[in-house]
């Protein structure tokens, strides 16, 4: 298996600044948002972007799957329950938007539960591959249908911690 660099961590970092801007741009004001990172994947961009954002912007988590391998299953898995984000602002952070399948569900899920704004922003977008209508608010990078590694994608929970987005050529 080889490993490909497709963007530098000079790269990913320049477009999360980049995304970090809209974003303060976009909530403006003081007024609390609720960040929420889609565990495990997209803790290194969250960590990042959420360091450039003000400090009304609070932190939360929750763990979805839906990934075997190299393939979507087509299911979500939700490893814990959402936090309460009735009446509050939404900022929901992940690794990849690929089929679509997480950001949809999980954007729907908060707007039914109360939820007054829901934005969404993803390190990388990949094209080719959404079988869900939903597309990302704010998206750092753009790729191929690649199979990605870095920067908190991974492959059967490995490669995470590369500081940079790779893709796997097998």
């Amino acid at each position: 298996m080889t490993i490909h660099t497709l963007y530098t961590e000079e790269q990913v970092q320049a477009a999360v600044k980049c995304v970090a801007e809209q974003v303060q741009n976009h909530f403006g004001g003081d007024e609390p948002v609720v960040a929420l990172c889609l565990l495990n994947g997209a803790i290194w961009y969250a960590a990042d972007l959420l360091r450039r954002l003000p400090d009304n912007f609070e932190l939360q988590t929750i763990r979805i799957s839906s990934y075997e391998g190299t393939d979507s299953t087509g299911k979500l898995k939700w490893h814990n329950a959402l936090p309460d984000c009735n009446g509050k602002r939404v900022l929901v952070i992940d690794d990849v938007l690929d089929t679509g399948l997480t950001m949809k569900e999980v954007c729907e899920t908060l707007r039914a539960n109360g939820a007054t704004m829901v934005a969404s922003t993803v390190a990388i977008t990949k094209s080719g591959r959404r079988e869900h209508d939903c597309e990302a608010d704010f998206c750092a990078l753009h790729c191929d249908n690649l199979f990605l590694v870095g920067y908190g994608l991974d492959f059967n929970g490995k490669y995470r911690n590369l500081p940079f987005i790779g893709y796997i050529e097998s």
